[in-house]
């Protein structure tokens, strides 16, 4: 679930006290190996080594009159959970065998979270751990994105690049999802998010280190944040739902008289509140930069299964009706990201700076256009590599955000053959 109860109108502050983090300092790992399977009809478990997040399973759903030989390609799926949960979600309590019907559709559904809630995944590379804590930081971004969907092309006969991988989650999973496709544009064509925690600068009540204390680094925050990101997703088409916070068709139209129970009704009501306010946030964000794409609806309701199930079944009645025109891979783009290593699109760079801060590249008629500091490393679609040079890197991680803000840092446009 969401942790935010915006509904309830209580005077809390803006955020918790935060632990003390120790950030990671080594770069993230990757490099997945499968080391066996189990299968159920047609829902596969894999068993895998993965360097970023260690042993894992995964569910794979294959389609009706799956074609074996390998001559036919499927576009893919892959579904995150919400918090507290886990991969078998959406077979076990969302009936995803019989949503999905009869879609020639690969459904891939992993694990995204440990148990310890202490440790709730967030569907990102942790900024560190707690002072003292054993074990390395979680690292479920890499393990997803740079892991796991280059695996699934590589061992299923899938329809590869953005017109053929769709994400989409719930609740947490469904920031996780349109976080996803705007870190890493051109990765994911389709993004869909079920009641997701799509802004949250809102939520800022359960310390962790995930990405580190708010005001020490937001940077970190805003590049794990949809909305901060809704800029890069420029040609992806995107499904958000949410409940209002009111009690809807699946609800008691009123507290009901057993103490625990009305507990539980008030508290999904607020957290699916908090869920449309961040919706409409990203929704704004989404129009003032003129991204486009964005499929919204609202509902009464709470933050509950039913309402998942309900509008799961519209998000692939929806997913199914945009296979049938995909998105082209885009020659002109504009991306921001404050990683070490990003991609967009075909392209990948390196930035090489001794803070935490955004890189703010645009490419297109003939032009790539590059704002920030130290040293950028470009390689092309077709595997040509270059070199940046935006001057020294600056001393102290972004704190400011805004175009005005960054407008004496230095810009370097380079012509492209």
């Amino acid at each position: 679930m969401l942790a935010v109860a915006i509904a309830l109108g209580a005077a809390a502050p803006a955020h918790a006290a935060w632990p003390v983090c120790v950030q990671r300092t080594t770069p993230v790992r990757t490099g997945l190996s499968e080391t066996g399977r189990t299968a159920e009809g047609r829902l596969l478990t894999l068993g895998l080594r993965s360097r970023a997040m260690g042993r894992q399973k995964v569910d794979v759903l294959l389609p009706r009159s799956y074609d074996r030989s390998g001559r036919t390609r499927y576009p893919v799926l892959y579904l995150l959970h919400g918090a507290g949960g886990d991969r078998r979600d959406w077979v076990d309590d969302l009936g995803l065998r019989e949503l999905v019907g009869r879609m020639r559709l690969i459904v891939v559904m992993p694990d995204g979270s440990e148990r310890d809630p202490r440790r709730n995944g967030g569907y990102s590379d942790w900024f560190g751990l707690e002072a003292g804590a054993a074990g390395r930081a979680p690292a479920w971004e890499s393990f997803h994105v740079r892991e796991l969907v280059p695996f699934i092309d590589r061992r299923f006969p899938t329809l590869a690049g953005p017109a053929g991988h769709a994400v989409a989650g719930i609740s947490m999973g469904g920031g996780g999802a349109v976080k996803y496709a705007a870190a890493f544009p051109g990765t994911f064509g389709y993004a869909a998010s079920l009641s997701g925690s799509l802004d949250p600068s809102i939520d800022r009540r359960n310390p962790s280190c995930k990405a580190g204390d708010p005001d020490e680094h937001e940077v970190v925050w805003r590049d794990n944040s949809p909305t901060a990101l809704a800029g890069n997703l420029r040609g992806v088409r995107l499904f958000v739902r949410s409940g209002d916070g009111t009690p809807g068709p699946f609800d008691p139209a009123s507290a009901p008289s057993d103490p625990v129970e009305a507990v539980i009704w008030r508290t999904r009501l607020a957290t699916e509140a908090g869920a449309h306010v961040m919706a409409e946030r990203f929704a704004a964000e989404i129009r003032r930069q003129r991204v486009g794409g964005l499929d919204l609806r609202f509902y009464r309701g709470s933050h509950s299964r039913p309402y998942w199930r309900r509008e799961l079944a519209q998000a692939l009645r929806w997913l199914d009706a945009q296979l049938r025109r995909p998105p082209r891979r885009r020659r002109s783009f504009t991306v921001a990201s404050a990683r070490e290593s990003f991609s967009a699109w075909g392209w990948t760079f390196r930035a090489r700076r001794r803070v935490r801060e955004f890189a703010y590249v645009r490419v297109g008629h003939g032009r790539l256009t590059v704002r920030g500091s130290g040293r950028l490393d470009v390689t092309t679609p077709g595997r040509r590599r270059f070199s940046i040079s935006l001057g020294r890197s600056h001393t102290r991680d972004q704190t400011r955000f805004t175009p005005a803000a960054i407008r004496a840092w230095r810009r370097v446009s380079v012509r492209l053959r």
